[in-house]
């Protein structure tokens, strides 16, 4: 006898390890020859940029760097604003996945706060601490048995919904665009700081990714070295991504990998234009959901044989969730003997603190680093800084409370507002949008193969056997036990499929 399991292949992948990683990273910032001694440090923005992933051994080696942009009170007559920018490396080693191959690598990294020391008025001390979460995903493609052929062979299949991944990838879009500064507003004679924030990502539905770049810039003044000025710039990424492979769902994480300003001269020669250089990385994975029939079980009239099953755990459900919401808050400023009366800068940026899940739902534990420059006193005589952290939290309810979610959540800041309320008062309004990628994982039992197909034993069974079903009986179970076909027991009981037939039941099976 001839028996032969027909496969189906599934893509399967699982997160087989991750890694919570939090290092201190130390970096001493010279000032350059070029700048005054540092008076004191008014505000600092920092970043972390992974640029690198390279597995040596067992060892998984990510690297990139921590950029500082410190704005401070020159310790000069004039106690001029000035602006440090410099990029300290950093590398982190975690442990590599033993006996694995075929994984994909995601990195999450974040500043979790950032102090800043002056050791001299030429050097200074930055203490970043950095959070990383590494998570290895295991890709495998595993051939499931779907159909079983052979003569009078019976089986039983279930559907099973599985969401498969298709593709794991990313692609780096290189952006260069040369910007006018806005009507009225002076030539550049120094660009200070620049804060460069992605917003509004999405995917349209011919595989393009659309988004925005937010430029928050400020700059010293041609006409007057003493103060700064402050412009936006909203700067469109738009990019098809050149995907091929089916998929019905794809989850995209995209971030800024580098970006770099200067001051560009216009028709005149003046530094009315700002030239802008960067890179913008995307990791996508795509999914494809499937109705798939799967064997659990088989047996046939006049032979026996095993089924060679293997236990492996499924994606069974992918889907973002993203809400929007609004974060207010009042901020106390130190304005000394004087008034606030102008602000010259702020950025916002919202940062994942912790996600705890329960039952129902998770609760998202955020912060939003604010950076302020503000002007105190008549004519804004004194210009100040502030670096500031507001605390918020949101709770998404999940799709299905009975069931175990693993989740990736990710922050961004869609638009942020301020308001003077007092003398020494700030209020700021940001929103902020949650996107959260939840995936549901399921154990089954799949059939790999068919091994000790040899003839039956037979019995000599009478012409009619009567039977008693028994309690947990099921039409399958009866059928298997005494080789012959469902159907037959149906047809000679009158039963139909519908239903189980109820304990204690008389069955004949009749030869």
């Amino acid at each position: 006898m001839s028996v032969e399991l027909i496969k189906k292949p599934i893509n399967l992948y699982q997160v087989i390890d991750e890694q919570q990683k939090e290092e201190l990273m130390e970096a001493g910032i010279i000032v350059p020859d070029s700048k005054p001694d540092v008076l004191d440090v008014l505000a600092v923005d920092s970043n972390v940029v992974v640029k690198t992933r390279e597995k040596t051994g067992r060892v998984m080696e990510i690297g990139g760097d921590v950029c500082y942009q410190v704005i401070y009170r020159a310790d000069n007559q004039e106690q001029s604003i000035e602006a440090i920018n410099i990029n300290a490396p950093w590398s982190v080693s975690c442990n590599y996945p033993a006996g694995e191959e075929n994984i994909y690598t995601l990195v999450r990294s974040a500043a979790e706060h950032t102090d800043i020391d002056i050791i001299n008025g030429r050097k200074l001390s930055a203490k970043t601490v950095m959070k990383l979460n590494v998570r290895y995903l295991a890709v495998q493609s595993i051939e499931a048995g779907e159909n079983l052929q052979g003569e009078n062979v019976y089986q039983k299949a279930d559907q099973q919904d599985i969401t498969m991944i298709e593709d794991i990838g990313e692609v780096n879009i290189n952006l260069s665009e040369l910007l006018e500064l806005p009507s009225g507003k002076p030539a550049i004679e120094e660009i200070m700081y620049c804060n460069a924030m992605l917003k509004e990502t999405n995917i349209s539905e011919n595989d393009t990714l659309e988004s925005t770049i937010d430029l928050n810039i400020v700059y010293r003044p041609e006409n007057d070295s003493t103060q700064v000025e402050n412009v936006r710039f909203e700067l469109p990424v738009s990019r098809n991504l050149s995907i091929d492979r089916y998929y019905t769902n794809i989850s995209v994480n995209a971030g800024i990998k580098s970006i770099n300003i200067r001051p560009d001269e216009d028709y005149d020669g003046l530094l009315t234009r700002i030239r802008v250089d960067g890179e913008v990385n995307v990791e996508y994975i795509l999914y494809s959901r499937e109705n798939v029939n799967l064997i659990n079980d088989a047996y046939a009239l006049d032979y026996d044989f095993e089924l060679e099953k293997k236990q492996v755990s499924v994606s069974v459900d992918e889907q973002d969730i993203a809400e929007n919401i609004q974060v207010n808050a009042k901020l106390p400023l130190e304005c000394g003997s004087d008034t606030l009366e102008e602000i010259a800068n702020i950025c916002v940026k919202p940062r994942l603190l912790s996600v705890e899940k329960d039952n129902t739902g998770m609760e998202i534990n955020g912060c939003l680093d604010v950076l302020v420059l503000y002007g105190t006193g008549i004519d804004m005589r004194i210009l100040r800084g502030a670096n500031q952290e507001v605390q918020f939290t949101h709770r998404i309810a999940l799709p299905d409370a009975d069931n175990v979610y693993v989740n990736d959540v990710q922050l961004t800041a869609d638009n942020s507002s301020f308001d003077i309320m007092s003398d020494t008062e700030l209020g700021i309004s940001a929103d902020v949008r949650i996107r959260a990628h939840l995936s549901r994982k399921q154990e089954i039992s799949i059939v790999t193969g068919v091994k000790g197909v040899k003839p039956a034993d037979k019995k000599e069974n009478p012409p009619v056997l009567v039977y008693y079903t028994q309690d947990g009986d099921t039409l399958w179970s009866i059928a298997r036990k005494y080789r012959v076909s469902i159907q037959k027991i149906m047809n000679d009981n009158g039963m139909t499929e519908d239903t189980d037939p109820e304990t204690g039941r008389k069955i004949f099976l009749i030869g």
